[in-house]
């Protein structure tokens, strides 16, 4: 009798602990509402579109409910003018319509700089669990009372694109996700309560796995946005004035830095190495990559560096932080950055297509995260100069002098001083006349 008392007396305190048990593949963000109201710096100005629903089980309204969702929790951040793009729009136009002419009010209707496109690509209010039959005493475990567990599992995911309204052009993309488990007690009446009301088409779900999991996902896009959208863009004051310290214009066309003082600290023609040589040779080790005699981007005849696929060699004894880092490029290329680790190998990498493909990565050992990607239109030549400024949390890389991605990413670990390296995607490329500058503070 003793026995079966306690067992029961475990099973409850596991069935209730299974209840508080939530867990997720996304963070939310670290900050709370009173630091969030706090804050009282420049502000970007954007706008969410509805989200498009690719998942077989999401519709148009989980899409819009989603908008409205991340809608308010960027407006709570204090750190944009959001912009209404939704049925509020449609109010607001409706209302003005009926406006009489006395009094009716002068239109000043704003635009966004960021418009935040989404698509919900994976949307499963049960992705996973126990099936009907509950779960499995084990043998010897009395069946108490009739009371069996099950669990249900929720799963939701999004694309996110950043685009600058000017341009067209996407700043940058991410991807979102959310997965809560709830465990219930069917003998119990069990259910979740007290997590939050999802408003809209959504709120079928209230008070199931699934809100949990979109609102795990929405800090999560909030958290991202806040990250991704360039410093240049933070503009406003409270009273969507231009901000004194800030660029009163956004140039796609050519970075502030640009203009910055910069000092030369390294270049490289390949010209003083022979024909054939293969690394190590000069300051440059790695894989084994090989001068060759070629067509130079001036149209001249001399050497270059031939860079094989999927492979990479590193300056040995460099290291810096803010850069600029310019060079040719004929074919696919790989070139790193910020590298503050070799083994393993910790850094960014940046991809350069001929055909306008632009990719900013982020690796960690066997691990690697693409932060932003974007294709732009670029002259149909051999060569192209690449140029990639990197100044604090600042990344900009351009190709033949035409911005393809602006980003902020704050990564402590690698906002400090690194190598730098070289390589090529898929097939062979051809690199030259590699130049790296110091910015100057």
């Amino acid at each position: 009798m003793k026995i079966k008392t306690l067992l029961v007396l475990l099973l409850g305190i596991f069935f209730i602990s299974g209840c508080m048990q939530t867990t997720a593949n996304v963070t939310a963000s670290k900050e709370n509402v009173n630091s969030i109201t706090e804050y009282n710096g420049p502000k970007a100005r954007i706008a969410v579109a509805s989200f498009k629903c690719k998942a077989a089980k999401c519709n148009g309204q989980i899409g819009s409910g989603i908008a409205d969702m991340l809608t308010t929790e960027l407006v709570k951040t204090g750190k944009f003018i959001v912009l209404e793009r939704g049925e509020g729009l449609n109010a607001v136009e409706k209302e003005y319509a009926l406006n009489t002419n006395i009094n009716k009010p002068i239109r000043n209707l704003e635009g966004a700089d960021i418009l935040i496109v989404g698509a919900i690509t994976a949307f499963e209010p049960k992705a996973g669990g126990i099936a009907a039959g509950g779960f499995v005493i084990p043998k010897g475990i009395p069946f108490i009372g009739g009371v069996k567990l099950g669990k249900n599992e929720a799963y939701i995911a999004a694309d996110l694109r950043l685009i600058d309204v000017r341009t067209g052009r996407i700043i940058a993309v991410a991807t979102v996700e959310g997965k809560t488990s709830d465990w219930k007690v069917g003998g119990l009446g069990g259910g979740v309560s007290g997590i939050g009301i999802v408003g809209g088409g959504l709120s079928v779900y209230k008070n199931t796995p699934m809100e949990k999991a979109i609102r795990v996902m929405i800090a999560k896009a909030v958290n991202k946005i806040e990250t991704l959208i360039p410093e240049t863009y933070y503009r406003y004051n409270a009273n969507n004035t231009l901000n004194n310290n800030q660029q009163t214009t956004i140039n796609t066309n050519h970075n502030s830095i640009n203009h910055e003082k910069r000092i030369l600290l390294f270049k490289e023609n390949f010209e003083k190495y022979g024909i054939g040589q293969t690394t190590p040779f000069g300051n440059w080790k790695g894989n084994k990559f090989e001068i060759q005699m070629g067509v130079q981007s001036n149209g001249k005849i001399g050497k270059l560096l031939k860079a094989h696929e999927w492979r990479k060699i590193c300056l040995e004894n460099f290291r810096a932080k803010n850069i600029i880092l310019t060079a040719d490029v004929n074919g696919n290329g790989t070139f790193y950055f910020r590298v503050v680790n070799k083994k393993p190998f910790i850094g960014y990498e940046a991809h350069i297509s001929k055909d306008g493909n632009i990719k900013l990565d982020k690796i960690a050992g066997q691990t690697v995260m693409t932060i932003a990607k974007n294709k732009i239109n670029i002259p149909k030549s051999k060569w192209h100069k690449i140029k990639i400024i990197a100044k604090n949390s600042h990344i900009s890389i351009y190709v033949d002098g035409v911005l393809g991605i602006d980003i902020n990413d704050r990564d402590k670990t690698l906002n400090q001083a690194g190598s730098i390296c070289v390589g090529a995607d898929c097939c062979d490329a051809f690199i030259d006349n590699i130049y790296i500058y110091k910015i100057k503070d």
